[in-house]
């Protein structure tokens, strides 16, 4: 009876135990693109927070008052909230306070001349 076993083809080879596991390839870097129509907002303060679900939430507040109402007192309105990761939110504290740093208004000397967080 003839052999019928097939050859491997030349450009495959299978792996041995004692072959190095392969090296995933590292994923593409992300290019960003600067919309000049992305939204902004100005927010006189961080009014909360939440964390949960592995996000924090971050709500922003501005004060406004009702410009057709001559007796109309101003209200805190919020204006945006800004959902992060964890992740995302722990390097955003990192380098908002290197910023701040290096402009010499240090978050720690802040608190330390009296600042006081509401």
């Amino acid at each position: 009876m003839a052999n019928t076993a097939r050859k491997p083809a030349s450009h495959l080879r299978i792996a041995q135990t004692n072959d190095p596991a392969p090296t995933p390839a590292a994923p593409p870097a992300a290019v960003l693109i600067d919309d000049p129509k992305a939204p902004e907002f100005f927010a006189s303060a961080c009014c909360g927070f939440s964390i949960g679900q592995g996000n924090v939430t971050l709500t922003f507040e501005t004060a406004r008052c009702n410009h057709f109402d001559p007796n109309s007192t101003m209200s805190r309105v919020v204006v945006g909230r800004i959902v992060l990761p964890v992740q995302a939110a722990q390097a955003l504290v990192l380098q908002l306070n290197s910023a701040l740093q290096q402009s010499g208004l240090s978050p720690s000397q802040a608190v330390t001349a009296g600042m006081v967080v509401q």
